[in-house]
């Protein structure tokens, strides 16, 4: 076995902020280049990291972006020609789920009866969601231009089709196939909030709603070692805060997705926020107004873990 994979899970811009200075600390503290990894799987947030990386924008500028500090040259223009300025996200409508909510689809509940044992009302109740009234392709228009129908290698972003629920990896041999910019934004398209989005006349919706992290997608390439960066769950049982239930649930999953991955004897290293990246975070996933505590408060907990660092060295090669 041989090869790294890297998992960059879900969380909102605060999300984005959380991997920008986990990867950051690992290029410039670790010496371990995110950038070379051999396969990169992104979901929503997850996505956007994911390609910027493989696009060539080390993690060092993505903490500098957020932090207000110098970039790269090359870091800079990539980032100023596919991050425009841009409106922030509105806040979501209390009344928007008010609307009215789609009946199951004949392919929800055909997949449902084909495979009763891995049904998951939570997974089926957001393909009834009403549309989202927040478009994102317009905040695609940059990266569409600049790589058109491009795809980089060893780039798995993960969305899941509105009409059944069912997990979509684009990029994956296999799977249809899609435009980068259209897959990124259907990666992040939050049901209910954001607009689905159609590729191939199909509607995708947020990779997140299957798994924060969909890091069991690479099991079957057997790879050396993942390094999982999870910004929504937390190996702390509740966390003393609202979120807590649910970022202990999203840690359990992540749990079991690990334990497929090292069953076929790969050794899988997970970085979750620990209190004082969840204090910097706080509950909103899309506040646009934490980015610099949260790299920073990220970055500091990682060098905290020397245990965590010496098992990463080995990666930097």
């Amino acid at each position: 076995m041989s090869g790294v994979g890297l998992v960059l899970g879900a969380g909102g811009v605060v999300g984005q902020a959380y991997q920008a200075g986990v990867l950051s600390a690992l290029e410039c503290e670790v010496g371990f280049d995110p950038r070379n990894a051999e396969v990169i799987v992104g979901t929503s947030a997850g996505s956007v990291t994911a390609t910027l990386l493989r696009l060539g924008i080390p993690a060092s500028d993505l903490a500098a972006q957020a932090l207000g500090t110098p970039l790269t040259d090359r870091g800079k223009a990539l980032l100023d020609q596919l991050l425009p300025a841009a409106p922030g996200f509105p806040p979501i409508r209390p009344g928007s789920l008010l609307r009215p909510w789609r009946p199951p689809s004949p392919a929800l509940v055909a997949r449902a009866a084909r495979r009763p044992w891995a049904f998951r009302p939570q997974v089926a109740a957001m393909t009834l969601l009403p549309a989202g009234e927040v478009d994102l392709t317009e905040r695609a228009r940059a990266l569409d231009s600049l790589v058109g129908d491009a795809w980089p290698n060893g780039l798995w972003i993960c969305a899941v089709r509105r009409s059944d629920g069912a997990r979509v990896v684009f990029g994956r041999p296999g799977s249809p196939r899609a435009p980068l910019a259209a897959a990124v934004i259907a990666s992040c398209a939050i049901p209910g909030y954001f607009s689905p989005v159609a590729i191939g006349g199909v509607e995708y919706f947020d990779g997140g709603v299957h798994s924060s992290t969909n890091a069991n997608v690479l099991a079957p390439r057997r790879l050396a070692t993942v390094v999982v960066v999870s910004p929504m769950s937390s190996a702390s049982q509740y966390a003393g805060s609202a979120d807590g239930p649910l970022r202990w649930s999203l840690h359990r999953r992540l749990e079991r997705e690990a334990a497929r991955l090292e069953a076929n004897g790969t050794r899988v290293i997970r970085i979750e926020p620990g209190p004082a990246v969840r204090t910097a975070m706080g509950l909103r996933a899309m506040a646009e107004d934490r980015s610099d505590r949260v790299v920073q408060a990220a970055y500091d907990e990682v060098l905290a873990a020397p245990p965590r660092l010496s098992v990463l060295e080995d990666l930097a090669g």
